[in-house]
Formats: C-alpha cells, sequence, structure tokens
C-alpha cells in the first residue's frame, strides 16, 4: 500500500511537471518596445477617421499590398490583381480564409464598404480616381476609374489603408478606434493608455502573412507591449535596464553608446523620414519671398547632420526624400547653404544690422518666433537654428510643445517658423503639404498660390503613366522649392536598439520594423 502512495505520488508529480513544461503553461513571451515619440499623441486607431497613423497601425491591420524595403509591391490581402489596357479597371482578387479579430470574415462586400467609407474620410484623395465600385463575386471586386492612377497600388500599402472590421466598425460607432480597434492583423488590440503604452495579443488565427515574413503566422510572441516614452534619456535608459527590448529610432545623443554595447545590436534601416523648417508665408517679414530665401540659405544642413545626427543620413536640398524620381530637380532649384548669398538678399531688401546685431528696416527689428517639438532632435535642430539666424541678423525666440498639442496651435495660424519632419516615401506628400484648401494643418507653410494649386491637380489627376506622373511632380516641386516655402535639412536613416533577449533571424524585408517583421521575432 505504501509503495503504491510512492508510485500514485510520483506520477502526480511527473503529470504536473509536464503540464507546466507543456506550450499551454509556458511563460508568456512578451516584447516591449519603446514608440519612437515622433508617433506619439494619436487619438485613434481608425484609419477612415484619422489624418494621422503611427506603425501601430501594421501590427492591427494588414493591407491589400505592401512596399517592401526594396521598393517592390507585393500582394497581402490581394491574391492578385489587373489593370485594364486603358488604366480605367482594376480588378482586386481577395485572398481567401481572412477573418477579423472579432472573427467575421474579409470579402468582397466588406472591401467596397471600406473603399467606399475611405472616399469620405481624411485619406480620401487616396480613392480619389475611384468612381464606382462593382462586386464580381464573393472574393472579386473592380475599381471603375476616372481617370488611370498610376498611384493607386502605392496608396494602398499605406498604413492609411488597413482595412477595418466593418461589423465593429458599425457595432462600436464611434467608439471605434479607441475603446475597441478590429483588424485582420498578426496582433490583436488589448488595452490603451494614452499617452502611456498600448497592449497587443498575437491573433491565434493569423496565417496570411505577406511574402516580406519569413513565418506567415501566427506571432511567435504572445503579446507586445508599445510603450510611448517622450524623453529621449528615459528611453534610453528603459533599453540599457531591459525595461523595453526594442528602441524605435535610437536617440541620436546615445547612438554612439549604443553601438559600444554588446548586449545591444543596431539595425539600419532605409528612412522615409525629412527633417525641415517650415516658413509661415501668411506672417509679416515670411510674406516676402526673398526673406524666405535668405532665411533657407543661411541654414547649414550639414553642420545640422554631424551636431544632431552624428552623420547619419544625408543633407537635404529639396522637400522630398533622396530615392523619389520626384526628388531629382535641376540643379538650380536645391536649396544649399550660401550665408553671403543671405546676406547679400537681405542688404539688397534694405535691411541693416543695428548695434545690437539684429536687422532692422523701417523703425522694425526683424524678429521671429521659431517652435519645435520637445523631442530632443527638433529641439536640437531648432538651437542651432537659432544660431544660424543670428548671424544672417534675425532675432529668434524659441517655443517647445508637447507632441500632441502643436497640431491644434498650427491651425491658429499665429507661428513664424517650426522645425518639422514627415515620413512619407511618395512624391504627394507635396500635395498633402501645399494644398491651399487645408490651411494651418497640414499646409502649416499657410500656402496659396494658384499656379501652384495647378501643378499639383496637374500631378495629382492628369497623369496618365508612371513617367508622365514623375514628370508633373517634379515640375510641381520645383516650383515649390523656387518659392522657398520650406529650408530644407537631413534625410534620416532610421537605427532601431535591439535587446539581448531579441531574435530576428533575417534582416527585415519590410520598409519599417513595426508591422510584419514582427512575426518573425522571438524573445529569450
Amino acid at each position: 500500500m505504501k509503495r503504491l502512495k510512492v508510485i500514485l505520488l510520483t506520477c502526480l508529480l511527473m503529470f504536473a511537471l509536464g503540464m507546466l513544461c507543456s506550450p499551454l503553461y509556458a511563460a508568456e513571451k512578451v516584447l516591449t518596445v519603446s514608440l519612437d515619440p515622433a508617433d506619439a499623441g494619436l487619438d485613434t486607431f481608425n484609419p477612415i477617421t484619422s489624418n494621422r497613423t503611427n506603425n501601430i497601425y501594421y501590427l492591427i491591420y494588414d493591407r491589400l499590398v505592401e512596399m517592401g524595403a526594396d521598393g517592390v509591391i507585393y500582394p497581402h490581402l490581394l491574391k492578385s490583381w489587373k489593370v485594364s489596357d486603358d488604366g480605367l479597371k482594376i480588378t482586386f482578387s481577395l485572398r481567401e480564409g481572412v477573418t477579423f479579430h472579432d472573427g467575421s470574415k474579409l470579402n468582397a462586400e466588406v472591401l467596397k464598404w471600406f473603399l467606399e467609407k475611405l472616399a469620405t474620410g481624411k485619406s480620401k484623395y487616396m480613392v480619389a480616381a475611384v468612381e464606382s465600385i462593382d462586386i464580381k463575386d464573393n472574393l472579386t471586386v473592380v475599381l471603375n476609374l476616372s481617370r488611370p492612377d498610376p498611384n493607386i497600388l502605392y496608396n494602398f500599402t499605406s498604413s492609411f489603408t488597413g482595412i477595418p472590421s466593418k461589423q465593429a466598425a458599425e457595432k462600436y460607432g464611434d467608439e471605434f478606434g479607441r475603446k475597441y480597434v478590429v483588424g485582420t492583423g498578426p496582433f490583436e488590440f488589448v488595452s490603451w493608455k494614452t499617452g502611456d503604452e498600448i497592449v497587443l495579443k498575437k491573433n491565434l488565427a493569423y496565417t496570411w502573412g505577406s511574402a516580406l515574413s519569413d513565418n506567415q503566422g501566427p506571432a511567435k510572441v504572445d503579446k507586445v507591449v508599445i510603450k510611448e516614452i517622450l524623453e529621449d534619456s528615459t528611453r534610453f535608459l528603459e533599453f540599457k535596464t531591459g525595461g523595453v527590448d526594442i528602441l524605435e529610432n535610437v536617440p541620436t545623443l546615445f547612438l554612439a553608446k549604443l553601438k559600444a554595447d554588446p548586449k545591444a545590436k543596431i539595425i539600419t534601416m532605409p528612412s522615409s523620414t525629412n527633417f525641415h523648417m517650415v516658413m509661415n508665408t501668411k506672417r509679416e517679414f515670411l510674406d516676402n519671398v526673398n526673406i524666405r530665401k535668405a532665411i533657407a540659405l543661411s541654414i547649414d544642413q550639414n553642420s545640422i547632420l554631424k551636431a544632431v545626427f552624428q552623420g547619419n543620413g544625408s543633407p537635404a536640398y529639396t522637400y522630398l526624400i533622396d530615392r523619389l524620381p520626384a526628388r531629382k530637380v535641376d540643379a538650380k532649384y536645391e536649396i544649399h547653404f550660401d550665408p553671403a548669398k543671405a546676406q547679400e538678399i537681405m542688404a539688397a531688401e534694405g535691411w541693416k544690422k543695428g548695434s545690437d546685431g539684429i536687422l532692422t528696416k523701417d523703425g522694425k527689428k526683424l524678429s521671429l518666433a521659431l517652435w519645435s517639438k520637445s523631442n530632443s532632435d527638433e529641439r536640437k535642430i531648432a538651437e542651432i537654428i537659432q544660431a544660424e539666424l543670428s548671424i544672417l541678423g534675425i532675432e529668434v525666440k524659441m517655443e517647445q510643445f508637447d507632441p500632441s498639442s502643436i497640431k491644434a496651435e498650427f491651425k491658429k495660424g499665429q507661428h513664424d517658423l517650426v522645425v518639422r519632419s514627415y515620413g512619407w516615401d511618395n512624391a504627394d506628400i507635396l500635395e498633402w503639404f501645399f494644398n491651399s484648401t487645408r490651411p494651418g494643418y497640414p499646409t502649416v507653410s499657410m500656402w496659396h498660390d494658384n499656379e501652384s494649386d495647378y501643378l499639383m491637380h496637374k500631378a495629382m489627376t492628369r497623369s496618365k503613366n508612371s513617367d508622365e506622373r514623375i514628370q508633373n511632380f517634379k515640375d510641381y516641386h520645383e516650383y515649390l522649392l523656387s518659392q522657398y516655402l520650406w529650408a530644407p535639412i537631413i534625410n534620416t536613416v532610421n537605427n532601431h536598439g535591439i535587446g539581448s533577449r531579441v531574435n530576428m533571424p533575417s534582416a527585415p524585408k519590410f520598409k519599417i520594423l513595426l508591422g510584419p517583421p514582427f512575426l518573425d521575432i522571438t524573445v529569450d
């Protein structure tokens, strides 16, 4: 009897140990990410109503197609697509078996609903050429276009075109995007503390990853915790002490330290980020194109590249990132540092320096406010610009704003100069920032000009093919550069800190780290 008890206890112990070691009882694998502060401050995760997204959208939502780091467009939720010879019909064939996080199915009806909703939202320009949509069968829709749109497939790679659940959007109404967020992506929404963190869990049903992931799903980590930490030194310390596993876009100040740390790995990826300084063309002094030109020529791109970005990136001489064809403008339109020319322009405009070194004309001193967000890169750029413009003779008063509040300030139109950045890899970013119908935000320059609007509409709506589109955007770009609406500064690269717990099998094939590459990540 005693021996039987020993045997039973041994069996129970072995069973318990087996259960604890089984996958069901394995420790939860949690990946913690420090979000790039430039992406903080969202007010919704609803792609239909939002005019601003961040990379978290790539984890919750899938898109019809994806753009790889190689610039090639790959199918994702689409199995295939076909464009008619005249460019006026596009047939989309969806993958079979794709479901949303709420269990509802992705089909032609949902896709038609989404595209029609998109046409009424903040990103309606992306489907502006779509005149009507026909459902051919349960997984096939036909887009009938009013004009050829050589850019439409690119538009569907955007985070703004991640497809939400029709069932959830209609059920939750205004609460969709905040309290309820439902897509088909590799991770499901769990919770969101605004300004603090968003928690996602892996989608156990996910098996439809794109070719940009080695693993088609489900994800190898159970949970992703994405923290919004605005202060760079705090982000760095959290990473160093193991509080976060991935540091998205390493603060430049700490890049050298992390490169020297044997426990950390740095992944450098192509960037779509351009830093620039916007000039409000409706403000006193800045309504003069010659003064704007002098200001732009006074900013030394190379000195900012070295001082702020430690040489990581390249100087920007236009308003587009370097790899875009429409960036290749005639050299005379490029904006290069030329302080002697800037001084000459101001003298020709009748400005003279007083005893304090500030330019004066008709009893007025040339004094301007320079705004920036409070993160360290933009703040440091602003400090260098302040010093460089003082050499020209302009008094610059700096003001800093929280990322979540600065957009509302732009709409008041009381800004003079603003250090800004964008992340976009298509020439249509010019329309976004210079369309005269949207003053304040996103048209922070408050620009309104008939020739500009004509060239914008030509580039956006009258291009029959890719070559024509490139030329039209190049013409538009050259005209904007000739008006000195921005001072271009830097095109960056993305350096991501990867902690010792994180295993990545290969260099990401996607254009950003947050997104399809997360399907291949494991943590120890």
